[in-house]
């Protein structure tokens, strides 16, 4: 099959652009998985400063319950003293801490759920864009480099892919003199012959005897 090959300088600027679009794809995929290791970790902190705070809530927790207690004797009147302000602590207390392991959860929720995500939305295909970028990819930007350097070998043999000559390189070629005669229209006279006078041609033939 015969290919209508009408640019090499096309076919210069596609390979190029291959390469580019190569390069920007592979770029993507770096970045891509730059963010995921990025939300493992964050979901990683998010894990341990969530439990961190579990921790303080339960010792804010018991520490509600003790001051509870703690006035829940009688005074000195034998009145029970008020506890209207420990009995709120402790539900505040308790209620930051059920919020707090309530995020552990959810944390821990997205850590065993993220990995599964993106083995079946991503990882599969970007697995197959990276093997035709590291593999098909760069065999089709080899073939067409060799095409290009066999058209470029081809060109320099053919002559009717030479360059045209310049204008200056016309300019410069010497052309024939213009006689006087010749610049005024006029027909230029035969030379003479050997005895020195013109022959005239008859202007009537003579007739056969």
């Amino acid at each position: 099959m015969n290919a209508d090959v009408r640019s090499i300088d096309a076919l210069r600027d596609w390979h190029a652009n291959l390469t580019t679009y190569g390069e920007t794809l592979s770029e993507g995929l770096a970045g891509v998985e730059l963010e995921i290791r990025r939300a493992f970790d964050w979901l990683s902190e998010q894990l341990g400063r969530w439990q961190r705070a579990v921790r303080e809530c339960e010792e804010e927790v018991t520490q509600a319950k003790a001051e509870l207690a703690a006035r829940k004797f009688p005074g000195w009147d034998g009145r029970m003293p008020d506890t209207t302000v420990q009995e709120k602590a402790l539900r505040t207390a308790k209620a930051r801490l059920e919020y707090a392991e309530d995020q552990v959860l959810r944390v821990r929720g997205w850590s065993g759920r993220l990995p599964k995500m993106i083995e079946e939305v991503y990882r599969g295909a970007a697995h197959r864009l990276g093997a035709f970028l590291e593999i098909d990819l760069q065999q089709g930007l080899a073939i067409l480099s060799r095409r290009i350097g066999a058209l470029e070998s081809y060109a320099g043999l053919r002559p009717d892919f030479a360059p045209a000559p310049s204008s200056s390189s016309v300019a410069a070629t010497p052309s024939a003199p213009v006689s006087k005669t010749e610049s005024r229209g006029e027909q230029p006279t035969p030379a003479p012959t050997n005895d020195g006078e013109a022959k005239k041609a008859p202007t009537h033939p003579e007739a056969a005897p």
